[in-house]
């Protein structure tokens, strides 16, 4: 008898010993994919849910994060860490998915950046965090522990950003780079004098957007062009790097056994070493259809990847992020 009872004790707590398992993952981030980003849609009433969507796997993990709830989430140029902002509170912090570990950060205020740089570590004393502010042409930064971010403001604009071999690049108007240096507290901006893109749009096509983005060992511009009608809907890609030998922009064909990943906020490359992701391809979120669209290099062809259109989602909060 005595045994029987042990033994249902034990079933018991292997039982509840499993539940309390599935409940902690439940409010964890899934494990990481090392080769590919995750795609991140906030979503809920209050924002309450998070899904993760690995698009190695064409597969989908919803949690229910307590620290991201009814947050804004931007990817930094550190792998380990994310900006968290509360869309009610505007307390912001770097939060690190893999041990759920904090950094306080001083709120933003009115800054709406679209970009964030960690210059070094956060354990550095000498580690910023730089915000970059696209409407207002404005580089924010300040090291973590402090109570306000300091503002410098940058002409001409800023078109995007991205830090590539250790360094925050900026592009200007007409395409030319400048870099951000912060020394004693204090921001420097440094213009490389490069010359201009030389293309345009076909015809019918009025518009474009650019993303800067650290590739490999290049550093690139991926231009993206629009449909006047429908508005929004996407056309193509071009694809620029920069020789800083010749301090010219050189349009790729190819980008070889890479694939970039774009959402409004930036974008990520990255090499996939799973076959369901296409390389030489950039995957992009074609906002109001709530699908994923996959632009061929090589063919010049669009396709779509993923239906995401089941979950209810404000375009904003589309993040592509490296876990």
């Amino acid at each position: 008898m005595q045994i029987g009872v042990r033994i249902c004790q034990k079933m018991e707590k292997d039982a509840s010993d499993v539940v309390k398992q599935e409940q902690k993952s439940y409010r964890n981030p899934p494990p990481g994919n090392p080769s590919c980003p995750w795609l991140v849609i906030c979503h809920g009433r209050e924002g309450q849910r998070q899904t993760f969507y690995d698009i190695s796997e064409d597969r989908c993990h919803t949690r229910i994060i307590p620290d991201l709830r009814n947050k804004w989430i931007c990817a930094t140029s550190s792998r380990e860490w994310l900006f968290v902002e509360d869309q009610d509170s505007g307390d912001c912090c770097l939060w690190k998915p893999a041990s759920l570990e904090k950094i306080r950060l001083p709120p933003t205020e009115d800054l709406v950046f679209s970009c964030c740089f960690l210059s070094s570590s956060p354990s550095d004393p000498q580690s910023h965090v730089l915000l970059v502010d696209l409407g207002e042409d404005v580089v924010a930064f300040c090291k973590p522990g402090e109570d306000a971010f300091k503002r410098h403001k940058v002409e001409p604009y800023i078109s995007c950003a991205a830090m590539f071999k250790g360094q925050i690049f900026l592009l200007l108007k007409y395409c030319e780079l400048a870099v951000v240096d912060v020394e004693n507290s204090e921001l420097r901006i440094r213009a490389l004098g490069n010359k201009g893109i030389n293309w345009s749009n076909p015809g019918g096509i009025p518009a474009s957007r650019s993303y800067l983005i650290s590739s490999g060992e290049d550093l690139v511009v991926v231009e993206e062009m629009i449909y006047a009608l429908p508005m929004g809907r996407i056309y193509g890609f071009k694809v620029f790097r920069m020789n800083f030998a010749e301090g010219t922009w050189e349009e790729l064909k190819s980008i070889g056994d890479r694939a970039i990943f774009l959402s409004a906020r930036g974008g990520i490359s990255c090499s996939p070493k799973d076959s369901r992701v296409k390389k030489n391809a950039i995957y992009f979120v074609q906002l109001g259809d709530g699908h994923i669209g996959m632009y061929d290099l090589e063919d010049q062809s669009i396709s779509k990847v993923s239906p995401c259109s089941n979950i209810d989602y404000r375009p904003s909060y589309l993040r592509w992020i490296m876990l």
